[in-house]
């Protein structure tokens, strides 16, 4: 028998997993555990369980079209109704808990260096993994070019730590509200009165509406063609990576310019939602255990490190500043894995006012993370 049993270009047959395991999460979110961890943590595992033991691969074309077309696409989706006059005000707080995380970020990049046997390379594995665990993943590969690191074997080595690292933080971090001792010691106003996840904010409390293609058809409209104009511009600019910048300021300008007439475009948060469960069905999927341990026990060893360091220091700074629960989470999804994964577990736990500033913060992290990686891997070496 050949592995993986589905095979990178059975698209149809991925897919059919891929909807399937989100649709798996969506039920978990309504079972009484999947209440308490989160069906994206229970959908994780799943996946991770799934591309370990051979049953779907770790990468695959059709992984590709989420990243390219289905994430950008939801992003749109999600912020339609985001009301900036209520979100400015509460992005300060945000903001505070995300530089925590990036001080968490620094100090375990330094400390393990220094205790850890890296050897020459240190430095350079420092800066890389700093600007991903203050940016996201897409900030890997700026920050190896920058530097000009060619141990192709140590690279390999961090992007698998990277992947299986990054998605059980994730699967830490959405379990943290679940826990009692965490929630009396830094209390969580958000978590304490959150709605039910996937409720549409126009939709009455009792009130189920019906399904309606037109609005999700004019809501996939606008969004595709707010994806089109922001990618657009960044591949004008040179800088097409940064596409999710211009397609949120162009969302929220939308959604605030036409705020009356968007409040009755019912589905579109719902759609957003599905793309965002399938997007992390292949975050789950690309974690490959086997390759992380046979290139380099001791990157992962380090990146764990860091990010243990990093929730530490979030966790300790929430209590001294008085911060919400809720609010250090996303901080910590924002700063570990981007503007993408805060934006979705807000919106799927009913933190429906933290979903924007997730993804801004996540967005800045984008923009400073670069410079920071280099500009440690250059004091390290």
């Amino acid at each position: 028998m050949t592995f993986p049993l589905i095979s990178p270009d059975w698209d149809f047959a991925l897919w059919a997993v891929l909807i399937g395991v989100a649709g798996f999460g969506f039920w978990a979110d309504s079972t009484r555990i999947g209440k308490q961890v989160s069906g994206i943590g229970i959908m994780l595992v799943t996946a991770m369980l799934l591309g370990n033991f051979g049953v779907i691969p770790h990468s695959a074309p059709a992984y590709g079209v989420v990243w390219s077309y289905l994430v950008p696409a939801a992003v749109p989706l999600l912020l339609l109704k985001a009301n900036l006059r209520r979100i400015i005000s509460e992005t300060g707080p945000m903001l505070g808990a995300y530089f925590l995380g990036v001080a968490g970020t620094l100090i375990g990049a330094v400390i393990g260096l220094w205790i850890l046997p890296m050897g020459s390379t240190g430095p350079d594995l420092a800066g890389i993994l700093s600007a991903t665990y203050i940016g996201g993943s897409m900030n890997f590969a700026a920050v190896a070019e920058a530097l000009e690191f060619t141990e192709a074997t140590l690279l390999t080595a961090a992007l698998a730590a990277d992947n299986v690292v990054g998605t059980l933080h994730i699967l830490v971090v959405v379990l943290i509200p679940s826990v009692a001792i965490l929630r009396r010691w830094i209390p969580s106003p958000i978590v304490e009165t959150s709605n039910a996840p996937m409720h549409d904010e126009a939709t009455a409390d009792d009130e189920v509406l019906p399904y309606n293609p037109a609005h999700i058809c004019l809501a996939l409209t606008i969004s595709l063609a707010i994806s089109a104009i922001g990618y657009g511009i960044a591949t004008a600019l040179n800088i097409p990576s940064y596409g999710i910048l211009f397609i949120t300021a162009i969302t929220l300008l939308v959604a605030n310019m036409f705020h009356k007439q968007l409040e009755n475009l019912h589905g579109a948060f719902e759609t957003g939602m599905l793309m965002m469960y399938i997007f992390f069905a292949t975050i789950g999927a690309g974690a490959d255990v086997a390759v992380m341990i046979e290139a380099g026990v001791m990157v992962f060893i380090y990146a764990s490190f860091i990010i243990i360091t990093h929730l530490v220091v979030i966790v300790l700074g929430a209590k001294l500043f008085k911060m919400d629960l809720a609010e250090i989470v996303i901080a910590s999804l924002a700063c570990i894995g981007g503007p993408v994964a805060p934006a979705a577990i807000s919106a799927s736990r009913g933190w429906r006012t933290l979903v924007t500033p997730g993804l801004m913060v996540g967005i800045l992290g984008y923009a400073i993370a670069n410079f920071i990686g280099v500009g440690l891997a250059s004091l390290l070496g």
